[in-house]
């Protein structure tokens, strides 16, 4: 089974490594590492939006990662309450194993532990073989989107 952790310093490569397996702009894994090297500083904007990275860790392997957030403003349009979180990012190494499911509930766990009253996500249209998967635990598909890069995607939200 998988022991689901706070992301730490240690796991910073092999988190990279998953990533590169599911997204292949570089400016975008850039940006990505960013946020996790933050959160190892404890910067004041990790603090600030609540950033939280968490690991799925088999046999002392880094199989997954998630993230969550305070949902940024551009996301606040598909809510219905006031203290929104972004879940963030989900990618693990292997499909159809509960990798996912598993981080996927440590994120709403969390979520509701910092008093966050909803969660949105979003995936774009790149990733359309994930939907199903956001589907379900009680998410509900809101509608199109527009990421701020131009990607059009999925918004899914779920009320905590």
């Amino acid at each position: 089974m998988y022991t689901i952790r706070d992301f730490q310093k240690g796991d910073l490569k092999a988190v990279e490594d998953i990533f590169a397996m599911y997204w292949t702009d570089p400016e975008f894994l850039e940006k990505l590492s960013h946020k996790l090297k933050m959160g190892i500083e404890n910067t004041q904007e990790y603090i600030d939006k609540k950033y939280r990275f968490y690991v799925a860790e088999e046999n002392g392997e880094v199989v997954g990662i998630a993230g969550l957030r305070t949902a940024p403003d551009h996301m606040k349009v598909y809510t219905k309450t006031e203290n929104p979180a972004e879940f963030y990012v989900l990618a693990v190494k292997h499909k159809g194993k509960g990798i996912g499911k598993a981080l996927k509930l440590k994120r709403i766990e969390e979520a509701k532990k910092l008093l966050f009253t909803e969660a949105v996500l979003y995936s774009p249209n790149s990733h359309k073989d994930s939907w199903g998967f956001h589907d379900k635990l009680d998410f509900e598909r809101v509608g199109e989107a527009i990421a701020p890069d131009g990607e059009p995607g999925m918004i899914w939200r779920r009320v905590l």
